[in-house]
């Protein structure tokens, strides 16, 4: 008998409720610590439509960078794999590194590579990098949706998290994702692993039923 876990592919969810800047500082500061290697890190951004542009002038001023459609198109090409697997070549390299390893150009400084609405492959996928897919969608139920959406691709069972003040959307949302761990105004990835939580600090993320584990805890030693 094994205790089985499972990859995450985190969606992370800006209300408009929520203090932005701070949010954004840490998205960035989670998805950048060991360079996006940790399961639980957030693998992409959504907001509803009309906080989108506000949401992107904010991510840039911190530092992260939107591709354009060719330049997400040649990322694309080189982060997976023929067979849709994952490229080893990108996991826990900085953004720079990975830029350079695609052929591509980006500003000096920059701590995160971000793309635009890629609801398909290869950015729906769980990514152990400083990448990242922005999406929006109408409001915040449709958020939701799509947030179910993106973990039903891959990352079912594992986590969600949200920056939120409005207590009846997050309640909203913990009703509806299918994950086992929502982390709620805090950075999903030492949130997740228990460090800033009152959850089992652990390395190893059960999925639970719903991502075909067995166990929806943190899995320490006990």
């Amino acid at each position: 008998p094994a205790i089985g876990v499972g990859p995450g592919n985190g969606p992370s969810f800006i209300e408009r409720s929520a203090d932005l800047k701070e949010a954004v500082a840490q998205i960035v500061a989670s998805k950048t610590f060991d360079n996006g290697t940790i399961c639980a890190s957030e693998q992409s951004v959504i907001c509803t439509d009309d906080y989108r542009g506000e949401v992107r002038a904010e991510m840039e001023r911190q530092g992260c960078y939107f591709l354009d459609d060719a330049e997400r198109a040649q990322l694309g090409r080189y982060i997976l794999r023929a067979n849709g697997t994952m490229n080893p070549e990108i996991v826990g390299k900085s953004a720079q590194v990975i830029a350079k390893l695609a052929g591509l150009t980006i500003p000096e400084g920059t701590c995160l590579l971000y793309t635009s609405d890629a609801a398909d492959d290869p950015y729906s996928n769980e990514k152990l990098a400083p990448i990242l897919a922005f999406y929006s969608a109408p409001d915040y139920k449709a958020v939701c949706e799509k947030c179910e959406e993106i973990l039903h691709y891959e990352g079912a069972g594992h986590t969600f998290s949200i920056h939120s003040q409005n207590e009846e959307i997050v309640s909203y949302f913990s009703a509806r994702v299918p994950v086992s761990r929502i982390v709620v105004n805090a950075g999903s990835t030492l949130g997740a692993i228990g460090a800033t939580t009152g959850l089992v600090p652990a390395l190893t993320l059960g999925c639970g039923a719903e991502g075909g584990s067995s166990t929806s805890d943190n899995v320490g030693p006990l």
